[in-house]
């Protein structure tokens, strides 16, 4: 069977649509005149537009090469009903900052104008607007009808499934040797090679300049490694590369300008194990988890807190955000229901960290009154408080930083201490050995990071010195590395 290339050339297209490699994409539509008019399923595309779901129905869109006639009316439409619902940010920003939207204003400057005038009224009934050309849901049923004769369905990740049966028959006949890694590129068996080790940092790989009115207030590498977000005082969150430090552009959202922003302060921020979610917690105690992709808005939870959100992690299985507070509270919220499943109330003082053990049967918290607390889960019960600063410093007792997770020691956690000392504690509330900077190389730990083989831990000082401590023999590695002239916030790895 021959295979033609244009077919060839739309598995690639689909494949970097899945993928989010949108520049690649459109370059490659550009070069080839070959445009992949799919969405995921039609039918289900019909009815997100007969429901009004318009967050899915423009994701479908914006790759499916739709007819830029039938957008204009498409996105009209939408934000004639935001405006009724007196959603006006994403109103204007669909009006003002989109490709149809453009081609109106110059093609059809009438109608672009009545759509300005319609954001500065102050009550709109959607049927007055479209009197004589039908309801609300007949001008849906319209659009919807119109768009799905445009675009068609095809099963998801054909070039994968493709290069998998090809895989599967060549093992079959013995071409491709089974149980052993492969290199499907350079077509020949992979050498296994081990897992890379833990290593002090030695130098500085890049650095991110912010505005003094913009500056950071909090951070987050993505579990790939690929990817650090970042809060700043003014709202924003941002994506940026890890290896060069610059904008990761290669996100469609923030290559148009757009980008994920809070009412106030972002003081948290957290990536879901899978990479596809960040969540963030604001200064106002408010929290949102966003699809990492898209830049859109998967969960808002508007009362999380009363105060500031100081800490944010999600489960495991990624199906529930834990949260600690100014306001000395811990909170469970379910991701899909948006409630508050479950409180945690005892500290003295505001939250500084919390994080769910590795079987979620635990939540651990710190807080500034000096004390980490161990609960039950499920119960919310405080099983253990533990004091980990009361040996050394008797009433004068320095608030903790944190708590981490330990990869490797589902048992023990790292406590960063707001002195010169840091404690590894276990399930079971006891503490089992600390280790301290050399003397007078540190007043004070401000932040600290495990590494990823739970090997070694970082720790950052009031002098702006990253220490590296062996977690095993509490041995620091090397000399303190200077890593910044100004005051340091925090830390991630």
């Amino acid at each position: 069977m021959d295979v033609e290339s244009s077919t060839v050339v739309r598995l690639v297209e689909q494949f970097l649509k899945e993928h989010n490699l949108l520049k690649t994409l459109e370059t490659l539509k550009s070069e080839s005149g070959i445009t992949v008019n799919t969405v995921d399923n039609v039918n289900t595309f019909k009815s997100d537009i007969i429901k009004g779901k318009w967050e899915s129905v423009l994701a479908s869109v914006e790759q499916a090469g739709v007819a830029q006639g039938k957008l204009v009316d498409l996105y009209e439409h939408i934000i004639i009903e935001l405006v009724e619902l007196r959603d006006m940010g994403p109103a204007r920003a669909l009006l003002r900052q989109t490709e149809p939207m453009e081609i109106m204003r110059t093609s059809q400057p009438d109608r672009y104008l009545k759509l300005e005038q319609l954001l500065s009224r102050t009550t709109l009934d959607f049927n007055d607007v479209f009197r004589g050309r039908g309801t609300k849901e007949s001008r849906r049923l319209e659009i919807a009808e119109s768009l799905a004769n445009e675009v068609s369905a095809a099963p998801p990740s054909r070039l994968l499934t493709l290069l998998g049966h090809s895989i599967q028959w060549q093992k079959q006949q013995g071409i491709i040797p089974d149980g052993v890694p492969y290199d499907l590129f350079y077509g020949k068996v992979q050498e296994v090679v081990s897992s890379s080790e833990d290593r002090p940092p030695t130098r500085i790989l890049a650095t991110i300049k912010f505005p003094k009115s913009e500056h950071p207030c909090s951070l987050a590498f993505s579990p790939s490694g690929e990817y650090l977000a970042t809060g700043s005082v003014g709202g924003f969150i941002e994506f940026w590369s890890a290896m060069t430090g610059k904008i990761a552009d290669e996100l469609d959202f923030q290559a148009k300008g757009s980008l994920m922003m809070m009412e106030d302060a972002v003081t948290s921020l957290a990536f879901s194990h899978s990479g596809d979610l960040v969540c963030a917690g604001a200064s106002d105690g408010k929290i949102k988890a966003w699809k990492v992709k898209s830049g859109s808005t998967a969960k808002r939870f508007p009362v999380a807190h009363a105060q500031r959100v100081s800490s944010v992690a999600f489960s495991r299985d990624d199906t529930q955000i834990l949260s600690g507070s100014s306001d000395g509270i811990v909170r469970i919220h379910g991701l899909k229901s948006g409630n508050m499943l479950r409180e945690f109330r005892g500290h003295a003082a505001g939250i500084t960290s919390a994080v769910f053990t590795e079987d979620m049967s635990r939540v651990v918290s710190t807080s500034d009154d000096g004390s980490l607390r161990i609960w039950e889960s499920g119960s919310a019960e405080c099983l253990y408080t533990v004091l980990p600063g009361s040996d050394k410093v008797g009433l004068s007792m320095p608030g903790i930083v944190s708590a981490l997770a330990i990869p490797g020691r589902p048992t023990e956690f790292i406590v960063c201490t707001k002195s010169p000392t840091i404690y590894v504690v276990g399930i079971d509330g006891q503490v089992k050995r600390s280790f301290a900077a050399k003397q007078g190389t540190c007043n004070d730990f401000l932040a600290a990071a495990v590494m990823p083989q739970g090997k070694l831990v970082l720790a950052v000082s009031d002098t702006s010195a990253l220490h590296c401590f062996d977690i095993e023999s509490g041995q620091p590695q090397d000399n303190a590395l200077k890593v910044a002239d100004a005051e340091i916030f925090g830390m991630a790895y």
